[in-house]
Order: structure tokens, then sequence, then C-alpha cells
């Protein structure tokens, strides 16, 4: 059975987020939306015009239409991107402008707040849960990575630390760090940000099935899958 994420240890107080230049309307609903989960995060409009408040997290939509395609993200604190768009490229496009991580706008209300109590915590996560069943890969073409090197990098893109990727995966930390190093290898990348864009730009994403224990990893590779453990 899968192991769900352990709980964030920000919950001593509420979180305060930013909802960076959206309408009345869609603030309105935001409120209203996690209004049940108003002890654990608060939102605050912000607008381009007025000083910000202090926020432990920003949202913004990157694709509004007052955003140029690629400008550099000006919001106070972290921020974390949510769209209707979940796609590899939307998704790659907005963490590598900086985002410290990626919700879906189709998210249901406990989903979203478990993941942005994370990302204030320090994960990176992407979250692209649609309602939708995956789709179909593109042609095959030649995966670089071994399986056991595919799942932990999928883990990493969770936001995992090595030691939870040894409780989910029951490998030793000392056999979970060299999967890390031959993995960065083979891509060329050096550091965990780097290996999260890569993972997301190679189909290493989140499930786009809702699972209230905690979230499941795909990888879209038409010939490799996470192995699910029992």
């Amino acid at each position: 059975m899968h192991r769900p994420a352990p709980t964030t240890n920000i919950s001593s107080r509420t979180l305060l987020v930013g909802v960076r230049e959206e309408s009345e309307l869609v603030l309105h609903g935001l409120r209203s939306m996690l209004a049940p989960h108003s002890s654990a995060v608060s939102l605050v409009g912000i607008r381009a015009d007025q000083p910000a408040p202090p926020c432990d997290l920003t949202l913004f939509e990157p694709a509004a239409p007052h955003r140029a395609p690629g400008s550099p993200l000006r919001v106070p604190g972290r921020s974390v991107a949510y769209s209707w768009d979940c796609s590899p490229d939307a998704v790659s496009t907005a963490m590598s402008r900086g985002a410290a991580g990626f919700v879906s706008k189709w998210l249901p209300a406990h989903r979203m707040v478990r993941d942005l109590l994370q990302i204030a915590d320090g994960r990176v996560v992407i979250d692209t849960w649609t309602g939708r069943k995956v789709g179909q890969g593109g042609p095959e073409q030649r995966w670089p990575l071994t399986q056991r090197e595919t799942e932990v990098l999928a883990f990493i893109a969770a936001g995992r630390s090595n030691q939870e990727i040894v409780d989910e995966t029951l490998l030793s930390i000392n056999s979970v760090k060299s999967y890390i190093r031959s993995a960065y290898s083979k891509i060329g990348v050096t550091s965990r940000s780097q290996a999260v864009l890569w993972a997301v730009r190679h189909g290493l994403l989140l499930s786009t099935e809702a699972d209230d224990d905690g979230l499941r990893l795909v990888d879209g590779q038409p010939t490799q899958r996470v192995p699910q453990h029992h």
C-alpha cells in the first residue's frame, strides 16, 4: 500500500496566502471554497497598485491576460502557480520562472489546502489533478533511467525528502542517495530543483486521480510506470 506523505509542521498557525491580481469574483469564490479550512489557510487579495501584505505564499495565474508570456515573477515571498492548464509545458514554464509549486484549479478544497501547507513547509509540490483520466503518451522514446532511478526521481518531483523516499521504498538511505546521484548524472542536473523541472518536462507528474490518503505518482513514459508498494 502506498504510504501517505507525513503532515506538515506549519499547522500551529494560520497560513496567509495572497491571491495576486484576481477579480473580486474569483477571490470571493476561493474564500468560499476554503471557508471550511479557515483555521489553516486565510486568503488576501494582492493588487499591483497597492502595497502587498507579508504573506507566507502568493497564488498567481501564469496565463493571466495582463502577464506577458515568460515575464519574471514579481510577487512577495514564495509564489505558487495555480491554473486550469496543467499540461507539462505549463507546469515547467511556471516552475522555471521561479514558482515554489504548482496547483490545479480543478482541485477540491481539502487537497489544495494540503498542497499549500506542504509548499509553505518547504516542499516542492506539483499537483496537476483535473478529474480526467491520464491520456496515452506520444511515440516511445529511449528512457535514460532504470526503474529504481525513475521511481526515486518521481518521489523527488513530488517533494519527498530522502528519508521519506527510504520510508516509501524500503531502500537504505545509501541506496537512495546512490540512485539520486546516478539519475542526476544521466539527466545532466546538479540540484533538486533542476531534477524537479526535468521530471515535469519528461512526464513524471502526480497522478490525475484524486487520492484522499496521499498523492500517487505516475510516470508518463509509455513503457515505464512507478511501482506501487504493497
